[in-house]
């Protein structure tokens, strides 16, 4: 049985080193490149990871440099120097990780920094320590009437920043998650956090908490669920 077994696996390796030897007839092989030719289509060619990195940090900037001399500036008169420095080094600097961070999700097979949820962490943590610290604590700083214009104010700067921000990572090579909802909407928060805070002329804790860092937490939240809800299509 097991010669027989043999001499059957001699003879298929025989016919297949015959049938490597057969050539492809002329007309066999002009259908199967006509055919190839027609199912090629152009490939979009995709930017360098420091382009997408310098685009998104020139839309923060200029962004938030533009609400600021568009807005009335009161919290900015109400703050402290160390106030202004720290609070502007968070915002700053969140604003600036995230477009890092988005900037890895647009080229194919980047190598990946801090994680998302790191970055999430890290940006909560530092964004509400900052309010709770530097500003004093008062509690008709959570008056809903004195609350709700602030947070409306961030819901319509930060729609408008996800839309420019997506316009320009349909560039890139990605698909549609929770994880690329979260960095979308975490750049356009931080970016709207800057222009609320120095507008708004409630410079208490508890305010700032619930009405500026929080809502912006809601809208990341929202934002991550948006793109899991879109999962797996290819942003193009």
């Amino acid at each position: 049985m097991q010669d027989d077994a043999h001499d059957v696996e001699r003879q298929l390796d025989a016919w297949a080193a015959r049938q490597s030897h057969v050539g492809m007839s002329p007309e066999l092989e002009r259908n199967v490149r006509e055919a190839l030719k027609s199912s090629l289509t152009a490939v979009k060619p995709v930017p360098s990871r420091g382009w997408f990195f310098l685009a998104f940090i020139t839309i923060f900037v200029v962004g938030s440099a533009g609400l600021l001399a568009f807005f009335t500036r009161l919290g900015l008169q109400l703050m402290t120097p160390v106030q202004i420095s720290v609070i502007s080094v968070i915002f700053f600097g969140g604003g600036t990780l995230f477009a890092r961070k988005l900037t890895e999700q647009m080229i194919p097979g980047s190598r990946p920094g801090i994680p998302l949820w790191g970055l999430l962490t890290v940006g909560g943590v530092f964004v509400l320590g900052g309010l709770a610290t530097l500003f004093p604590w008062q509690t008709p700083g959570i008056s809903v009437s004195q609350g709700w214009p602030c947070a409306l104010m961030e819901v319509t700067i930060v729609i408008p920043a996800i839309a420019v921000s997506w316009l320009l990572a349909r560039r890139g090579a990605l698909f549609a998650s929770a994880g690329l909802g979260a960095t979308l909407t975490g750049l356009a928060a931080f970016l709207a956090l800057i222009p609320v805070q120095f507008h708004c002329m409630f410079q208490l804790s508890p305010h700032l908490l619930i009405w500026h860092g929080g809502a912006a937490l809601l809208m990341v939240g929202l934002g991550a669920l948006g793109g899991n809800l879109c999962r797996g299509r290819l942003i193009w």
